[in-house]
């Protein structure tokens, strides 16, 4: 018994004196790159701290001076990774997220980049290191006057409806006598569920014409297609171009929109409209909008359900601080929808709706979004076959995650549940998709 502890005592003073000589290496590893950064020798920093980014991660002054030695070599996204790591046991470490923001900028990641640097701006730091700060910003204000941005998606998923219809194969329809039920057939008639692919993509420019004045326009496209219900493939193309005025804290915005939407390849409906909003700033952090818009909807192989849309609201976003980030917006509208063929009111309606959502950082380089809204619409005569004046209330809820695998590449899951109730059985229908995706920022 007694050379089964003396051989439990030494396995242990062993393991005490391996644990000694990591620690004391690691001080001399972290000491040595110190000088290194010193001597102004950052590659030779970054080289040495590198390879033990595996079994030294987590720990703060590792990760810090590995991301000091990536930003002074030019590894910026190595720099990021290495203060997002500071920052998950440090929250309130200002210099790493400044750090952070600098880096963003560095690689052109000028939203993101304002962001942080607005974070580090309402916290406590030093007089020089805010003059820095109030440069970048303005270096970013700058740069934002004329730009080109634009993202490619890909991804797929599951669509649990994808012809949005109802999940009931009889409907009740009014008759002499009482209710006639009518028993729907052919397998677009109901609910059809189906595997997807997805790809979109889009590009947005401005182009500054003086201190208050910029052109603005966009384009993008999106297409959907299904494993099996080819038939409800679609495809979206939309574009947009205006004129901003923006001065102090106030910015208005007029322009033009355009979109052509596909049902399996064929035209189904185009639209084209005039768009205006007015926009103030009460800080960095929170804006409000009131917008307006017109859009003349044409149905090239359905003449009949041809109409002008008129929409009127508001919105409002606020942006929190903190190590999470959260994002806050939200907005409510109403209108009409006017059908232009004669004795067909029962295809016009009046739309008020509210919308909901948000955004919070939880972890580096992971993010949480949400969202939700309601809409009520109410038709404008009795729906010929059914007799009663067609109600409708659509609920839509999403959510899900992102997580930045390198600065412009963004993983996304997410879910989206819509539940339409009627007041007529054939329009009621719930669906839910649920999406995976890649999404490539420039």
């Amino acid at each position: 018994m007694q050379y089964r502890y003396g051989v439990v005592g030494r396995c242990a003073l062993v393991f005490l004196f391996a644990a000694w000589a990591a620690t004391s290496w690691a001080d001399a590893l972290t000491d040595r790159a110190k000088r290194l950064l010193d001597q102004k020798k950052s590659q030779e920093a970054y080289d040495l701290l590198l390879p033990q980014e595996g079994a030294r991660a987590g720990n703060p002054e590792f990760d810090f001076l590995l991301g000091l030695a990536a930003m002074e070599s030019r590894e910026y996204e190595r720099a990021v990774f290495a203060f997002e790591r500071v920052l998950a046991v440090q929250p309130n470490n200002t210099l790493a997220r400044a750090y952070i923001a600098q880096a963003y900028y560095e690689m052109g990641e000028l939203e993101t980049a304002k962001r942080e640097f607005e974070t580090v701006r309402k916290q406590q730091v030093p007089q020089d290191a805010q003059e820095r700060i109030e440069g970048y910003l303005a270096a970013i204000k700058s740069a934002e006057s004329n730009k080109v941005s634009g993202f490619f998606e890909v991804g797929g998923g599951w669509d649990t409806n994808v012809n949005s219809a109802t999940s009931n194969n009889q409907v009740a329809v009014p008759a002499v006598g009482g209710p006639l039920v009518l028993t729907l057939v052919g397998q677009n008639s109901t609910q059809r569920s189906d595997a997807f692919g997805l790809v979109s993509g889009g590009l947005n420019v401005t182009h500054k014409l003086s201190s208050e004045w910029a052109l603005v326009g966009g384009a993008s496209g999106s297409g959907k297609l299904n494993r099996k219900a080819d038939e409800f493939d679609t495809f979206t193309l939309d574009a947009n171009a205006g004129v901003r005025w923006s001065k102090d804290k106030e910015a208005i915005t007029l322009g033009v929109q355009a979109q052509d939407f596909e049902l399996d390849w064929g035209r189904f409906r185009e639209t084209l409209g005039l768009i205006g909003q007015w926009q103030h700033s009460f800080d960095e952090a929170t804006q409000v909008t009131l917008f307006g818009q017109y859009a003349a909807l044409r149905y090239p192989t359905q003449d009949i359900r041809d109409a002008n849309r008129k929409i009127v609201g508001a919105a409002y976003a606020h942006a929190f601080s903190g190590d999470a980030a959260p994002v806050l917006f939200t907005s409510a509208y109403f209108g009409r929808e006017d059908e232009l063929a004669d004795g067909v009111p029962h295809l016009g309606h009046k739309p008020i709706g509210v919308r909901l959502g948000g955004q919070v950082r939880i972890a580096a380089g992971f993010s949480a979004f949400a969202n939700a809204s309601y809409e009520h619409r109410k038709y404008g005569g009795p729906e010929p076959v059914f007799g009663i004046v067609r109600e409708d209330n659509q609920s839509d809820f999403g959510g899900g995650l992102s997580y930045v695998v390198r600065p412009g590449t963004t993983l996304i899951g997410q879910v989206a549940y819509t539940q339409n109730r009627s007041t007529i059985d054939l329009f009621q229908f719930h669906r839910t998709v649920y999406t995976a995706s890649i999404r490539f920022n420039f």
